[in-house]
């Protein structure tokens, strides 16, 4: 009998991928992303060098340099930055790892209410924290003061120091990096841990030899993130540390502008690149020591963690869950919300609504309310789309450009809020035919895009990891144009992901104080900057006013989104289940009753 050769399998299609040589798309998209995340980092240096303001005539000189660098309130100020940085950091990682453990580890009562809280705390926008916290705790008058008083016969707090400053960062931060860490502490593997106990280990030795090593990458990560945010914060330390004479790099850039006639802005950007100099030595350095590395937990095994039975301890948990309820959500939500009714602040008798018919009479409020409202959908929807092109260009380009946008908008990432806003101020006045973009909203508005789209970035690159771009390649296949695949496939895969980034964005971006304080001007100010003016002139009810205005706009877009969602789901569920019936009948003659 012949033999015959048995025949090669069909080689695999290739995977379709964009070409080498970058396209005129591609060049564009990186010019782009270097005008608007680079170039401002850049006129920074320049602006160091200069001897007058933007914009003026001004000739090269290294007096601004020398004479920032040689200031030993600079260096104080800089002192303060990496004590708070770091006291706020190493607090709250170890409040967000408790968390992350009784949430994943154990059967705490009520540690089902921690995720949706500290997604609540981290959409809230930081000024309210800071300023519930700066009315809570003054003195005499403050909520938990006359609580006090009224309870001991003293009124011990005061929130303008550095227990207050410290401890209000510390309820912000912890609830962002516990939303960082429980993916981790979910993912990692119980077979580890089921093997040290047998060995003989305590769980507590377990932990602290085992899963806390394994976690240590995520946690390092987070570590490193807290401490660049920390460096670059204004907004607690203008409100809560200026007062008490606490300053900290940013707001001696904040001083060098507002605070010295004439402003001297070669010294506030030395300031600025000394700030950026400091957290992008911490970036590199954690990319250089996690970078190669492997830390594999979620492994092809099925495997079931069950929840350990602390005992006692348990209620122990469930009070700290309720502690921090209290402290980062209901107590600042009820000094808003009472303040906004007081006659005049500390006064708890006789409740009117007079502020907020100041707030809505107040000649450019309205127009503040407007331009956040366009600021927190335009600003977030550019910015989620910037992050979409980025991340497929960095994820599916083979051009050895493809990593520059992406590369670009994660060096931003490192840049506080106030440094971008005066490296705007030098990009712009520095081009004659961009000058008149200063002090209007459209500089604010594309300010806050830039200052935004490393959020939304991060927000939608990890949902088009997920799609392979053979899903594409089978539409194309099957007789569709690139545009039907791509819109057909990729973006009813990204719809979700690229909503919720557009949402997250927007959110930030409508809070947001550290981006227009030195680039709005007082008729096109944001509700955060309104907010923060009032509270700057004495004016605390109305600034309670404005932000509950502004908290019951962000509440109503939860809720729309929402009831949105459920009648998405709702409409496709009636929609597709009439054909399943359909089908049945057609295969057996008949519905099944229990199908249906």
């Amino acid at each position: 009998m012949d033999l015959v050769p048995a025949t090669a399998a069909p080689p695999r299609p290739a995977r379709r991928r964009w070409r080498r040589r970058p396209s005129l798309g591609l060049l564009l998209l990186c010019l782009v992303a270097l005008v608007l995340f680079v170039w401002p980092v850049v006129m920074l240096a320049y602006g160091a060098f200069r001897s007058d303001a933007p914009g003026q005539p001004a000739h090269w000189t290294s007096a601004g340099l020398t004479g920032a660098l040689t200031n030993p309130g600079v260096w104080t100020a800089f002192r303060n930055s990496l004590v708070i940085s770091t006291v706020t950091m190493l607090l709250s990682i170890t409040v967000a790892t408790y968390l992350a453990w009784l949430v994943t580890r154990t059967r705490t009562p009520l540690r089902q209410l921690v995720t949706p809280m500290a997604a609540l705390i981290f959409a809230t926008p930081p000024l309210f924290l800071t300023l519930s916290w700066a009315m809570l705790g003054q003195q005499p008058n403050g909520l938990l003061n006359k609580a006090l008083n009224a309870l001991i016969g003293v009124a011990p707090i005061n929130a303008q120091s550095w227990y207050g400053l410290i401890g209000a960062g510390v309820l912000g931060a912890s609830a962002a990096q516990y939303l960082l860490l429980i993916g981790p502490f979910r993912a990692l593997n119980p077979t580890l841990e089921e093997a040290s106990l047998t060995c003989g280990a305590s769980r507590l030795v377990t932990f602290f030899r085992i899963e806390l090593p394994i976690l240590a990458p995520s946690i390092l990560g987070v570590v490193i993130l807290g401490f660049v945010l920390g460096m670059g914060l204004l907004t607690g330390p203008l409100i809560l540390g200026q007062p008490a004479g606490i300053y900290v790099l940013p707001t001696e850039v904040y001083r060098f502008i507002n605070g010295f006639t004439p402003a001297d802005y070669a010294g506030a950007s030395t300031l600025a690149l000394l700030l950026v100099a400091v957290v992008l030595v911490l970036v590199a350095a954690q990319s250089r020591f996690l970078g190669r590395r492997q830390f594999i937990t979620v492994t092809g095994k099925a495997t079931r963690r069950e929840p350990l039975d602390i005992g006692r301890w348990r209620w122990f948990g469930a009070a700290s869950i309720v502690l921090y309820a209290i402290f980062g959500l209901l107590l600042p939500l009820g000094q808003f919300v009472l303040g906004s009714f007081q006659p005049y602040f500390g006064v708890y008798k006789g409740l009117t609504l007079d502020n907020y018919r100041a707030v809505f009479s107040a000649p450019g409020s309205g127009k503040s309310f407007t331009m956040t409202v366009i600021v927190a959908i335009v600003a977030g929807f550019v910015a989620a789309t910037l992050g979409v092109i980025t991340s497929l260009v960095a994820q599916r380009s083979r051009s050895r450009w493809r990593k520059l946008p992406d590369t670009s908008i994660w060096v931003l990432w490192a840049v506080p809020g106030i440094t971008l806003s005066l490296g705007l101020i030098w990009a712009y006045m520095s081009v004659p035919g961009l000058r008149q973009l200063y002090a209007t909203q459209w500089i604010v508005l594309i300010a806050l895009i830039i200052g935004v789209t490393p959020i939304a970035t991060r927000a939608v690159s990890g949902s088009i990891a997920q799609i392979d771009v053979d899903l594409e390649a089978a539409a194309r296949t099957s007789g569709a144009n690139a545009f039907q695949a791509t819109a057909g496939i990729l973006v009813r895969l990204i719809a979700p992901s690229f909503l919720a980034s557009w949402f997250l964005a927007g959110v930030v971006a409508s809070g947001n104080l550290d981006v227009p304080i030195l680039l709005a001007s007082p008729t096109n100010q944001t509700v955060p900057l309104l907010a923060f003016q009032y509270y700057n002139n004495g004016n605390l009810a109305q600034s309670a006013a404005t932000f509950c205005l502004l908290l019951g706009g962000i509440a109503a877009v939860f809720v729309i989104g929402g009831l949105a969602g459920a009648a998405s789901r709702a409409w496709r569920r009636h929609r597709f289940r009439p054909a399943r019936l359909q089908i049945d009948d057609r295969a057996g003659g008949g519905l099944d009753p229990s199908a249906a």
